[in-house]
């Protein structure tokens, strides 16, 4: 017989390792949907599926999408409860886990590229095991009381986030043009090198400049296709709403106003965080809000940490804030320097509320954030100047004069960027614009306006209900007001950036100021809600809170629901989001009209010979850096090999852009019939009509466009066809000098000063159809 304890130890062992490999297996098992999706995506083959065919692999595609978004998320909330875990030993927030662990990875990812690792192995490898480690203990949700309201709330909810989903993040963008040159590519190119370094064959400066501190964005490309950007960003929508709930909490009154109040803060602040997420741009224009922002580009990451750091300096300061502020700040500025700019802002205004409140913890929080940002900024800014020899391209004017010509003629050419800067900023009116400070004053006017009425309003039931009831609220029984810093935070914030944005005529900043239109809704109700409080000391007679907590809830709703249904909504009808769920093809959808199918035809039509175009350049947007072509295939105008000899191609005599040319190996030349927009290298002298006889023949000829090449033997380009593309680019400087009074070119290659007096901007719509 055996020993009995050798027996038990033998069981004990065998159950250890049972519950070990069930535990373990189940663990990976939860992992296999997310591998099938990433194979599924990442497929040979699949864009240009998606554009021409669409059908079953189109739906799959958007499975594929809404079973991978979770797992990314999960992802980067793992990443957040790991570093909080090694820095900082206390209890967080699910929205505090989200934003460190968005700004790990956009650090790590960094230095991953930096370090030219980003391999698809190493970053799945490291996600995989962030996942594992995690799941080790699955934390509880944090559970509300189940009430009507509070259903129907997150029902409205669900909506605005399935519809946006959908419409702006599963459907891969194939209509802004920024995305398709600006930031798909540069993510492509990353995933291809394994590193945020530039190929001396593909020099895209520029779309390093913007991307290469976006890490979370880098690490998810390594593994996905470009388009995991748009889903990124619907994360960071998500983020947006989770925070303006958060806030909402936090600046309005709920003690102040009565018990009922708060038993009602839940859903009012979930309501108010879905009105901010479908909330319009406003006065002087109604424009479209987050919503239809750009999910390919990262304008929604910053949003979401601008937010976000508007809750780190407006709530009562923990260590753990501390910390979240300085490696946030960090990853923000260092994703793209002027983004410390607005980080300043938050800071200086949380350190002056701070101050005021004698809140020395909260005031170091403050400071940490904006030192973060001042770190992140100097940081980036370093990097660039090193390796491209700039510090930044934007604003050009400040940093032309502390060049490196020597490094970023590596990358590209100064009289490029001197021209692209005259070309842009001539379309700009005056920089300090009064209407814009009128507008402002408009605006602040009616959104005071509408809080005094909700005020009142709101007040109105309470007195009527007041009136109403037997037994009466008592003054000893009211609570002491709270500290209105929150509130001051984020109406100064919103504020300051409206009147920046409506004072200062810059587009740059109009874009990046969007993300003010969610925090509208919470500063209008924020001081009506105060306002109530206020009113509520001097009479609490006349103030019951039965009935205005449900009354101000079902008004907030029934905004949101409006709103909902007026503009993300509309969107989703409009663009008919829900055809390419069917299986639509891209090209097919209501909004897309560029040509994808030239790209294909020229890739199929002329093999591996590069295609610089000379006009057209709006319509060639989604041939530049397409998948559908060879890598390069179409040469972009001002990033590239070719752009990099701008002096000598542009700028040089007709001789010499030819040697320049031919020594790059560029063969085909594109001009579109009907167009007259032609940009940087169609004026060079090498293009002149008498040239294009001399130098010139046709390769290939379509009711589109000619395909030019260089001339052999007796071929060469028709006196006709020579007249008729030497007409349209004369045209096209006709164009530039109505709209301009000067040619951008000829300012340019002749040292001009740029003329002040403008003509009609409304004629260079002619430059796409030449009429």
């Amino acid at each position: 017989m055996g020993d009995p304890r050798q027996d038990q130890a033998v069981v004990a062992a065998e159950l250890r390792l049972r519950t070990i490999v069930e535990t373990w297996s189940l663990r990976i098992l939860i992992l296999v949907p997310a591998a099938l999706s990433i194979w599924f995506v990442n497929r040979t083959g699949t864009y240009r599926t998606l554009l021409f065919d669409g059908g079953w692999t189109t739906r799959f595609y958007v499975l594929a999408w809404i079973v991978l978004t979770p797992y990314l998320g999960w992802l980067v909330m793992a990443t957040g409860r790991l570093t909080f875990s090694l820095i900082r030993h206390e209890p967080t927030q699910r929205v505090d886990e989200f934003f460190v662990g968005a700004a790990a990875l956009i650090l790590t990812g960094f230095g991953f590229g930096a370090l030219s690792v980003l391999y698809p192995q190493i970053v799945l490898g490291f996600a995989t095991l962030m996942l594992l480690w995690d799941s080790r203990s699955c934390r509880k949700p944090q559970r509300f009381a189940l009430t009507l309201p509070l259903m129907a709330t997150s029902l409205l909810g669900l909506w605005l986030l399935v519809t946006v989903f959908i419409d702006r993040a599963v459907i891969p963008d194939v209509i802004s043009t920024d995305v398709q040159q600006l930031y798909a590519p540069y993510l492509a190119e990353v995933a291809r090198n394994h590193s945020i370094w530039l190929a001396a064959d593909n020099p895209i400066f520029s779309d390093f400049e913007i991307g290469h501190g976006n890490g979370l964005h880098l690490m998810f490309a390594t593994f996905l296709p470009p388009h995991v950007a748009q889903i990124v960003s619907f994360l960071y929508f998500v983020a947006i709403g989770a925070v303006i709930f958060e806030l909402a909490r936090i600046v309005l009154p709920w003690q102040a106003l009565g018990r009922r109040w708060e038993d009602a803060a839940i859903p009012i602040a979930l309501a108010l965080a879905i009105l901010g997420l479908a909330w319009p741009r406003t006065m002087p224009r109604v424009s479209p809000g987050l919503y239809i922002m750009e999910f390919g580009k990262y304008h929604l990451q910053t949003a979401a940490f601008f937010v976000y750091f508007l809750l780190v300096v407006a709530r009562t300061s923990q260590k753990r804030d501390k910390f979240a502020a300085g490696i946030c700040a960090i990853a923000v500025a260092a994703s793209y320097p002027p983004y410390a700019a607005l980080v300043f802002v938050i800071s200086s205004l949380g350190a002056f509320a701070k101050v005021v409140q004698r809140d020395r913890s909260g005031f170091i929080t403050s400071v940490l954030l904006g030192a973060g940002a001042i770190a992140g900024c100097i940081l980036s800014l370093s990097i660039n100047y090193l390796y491209l020899g700039i510090p930044a391209t934007n604003p050009y004017s400040l940093f032309r004069h502390v060049v490196s010509l020597e490094r970023f003629s590596k990358f590209g050419s100064l009289d490029l960027l001197d021209y692209f800067v005259v070309s842009q900023s001539l379309e700009v009116t005056d920089f300090l614009s009064k209407s814009g400070f009128v507008a402002f004053l408009r605006e602040a006017r009616s959104v005071l306006a509408v809080a005094l009425l909700l005020a009142l309003a709101t007040y109105a039931v309470a007195f009527v209900d007041s009136k109403l009831r037997s037994d009466r609220p008592e003054s000893h029984k009211l609570a002491p007001l709270p500290n209105p810093a929150g509130l001051f935070v984020v109406v100064a914030y919103v504020a300051s950036v409206r009147l920046l944005d409506m004072a200062l005529n810059i587009p740059s900043l109009m874009r990046l100021s969007v993300h003010v239109n969610a925090l509208f809704p919470l500063a209008t109700v924020g001081m009506a809600y105060w306002g109530l409080a206020v009113a509520r000391r001097f009479k609490p007679a006349w103030f019951s809170d039965r009935l205005a907590p449900h009354a101000a809830l079902a008004a907030i709703l029934l905004a949101g629901t409006w709103m909902t249904a007026a503009h993300p909504w509309k969107s989703f009808k409009v663009d008919e989001a829900i055809t390419f769920v069917g299986g639509t093809p891209l090209t097919h959808m209501p909004r897309v009209t560029q040509d994808w199918k030239r790209c294909d035809e020229l890739e199929q039509s002329t093999g591996s010979d590069r295609i610089l175009a000379l006009n057209g350049y709006r319509a060639m947007v989604p041939c530049y850096f397409s998948s559908l072509l060879t890598r390069g295939k179409i040469i972009h105008t001002y990033e590239s090999d070719v752009a990099r000899d701008f002096a000598k191609i542009a700028l040089g005599s007709a001789e010499t852009a030819e040697a320049a040319l031919r020594s790059l190996g560029v063969k085909l030349f594109y001009v579109q019939k009907n167009n007259c927009d032609f940009w940087v290298n169609g004026f060079s002298d090498l293009f002149q009509k008498d040239e294009l006889v001399r130098r010139f023949a046709v390769r290939r000829e379509t009711p589109e466009y000619w395909l030019l090449t260089w001339t052999q033997g007796d071929q060469s380009l028709s006196p006709e066809d020579a007249t008729a593309i030497s007409a349209l680019r004369t045209r096209s400087k006709e164009i530039y000098r109505e709209a301009y009074g000067v040619e951008p070119f000829e300012v340019v290659k002749h040292r001009l000063p740029p003329n002040s007096r403008r003509g009609d901007l409304d004629v260079l719509g002619q430059l796409s159809q030449c009429f």
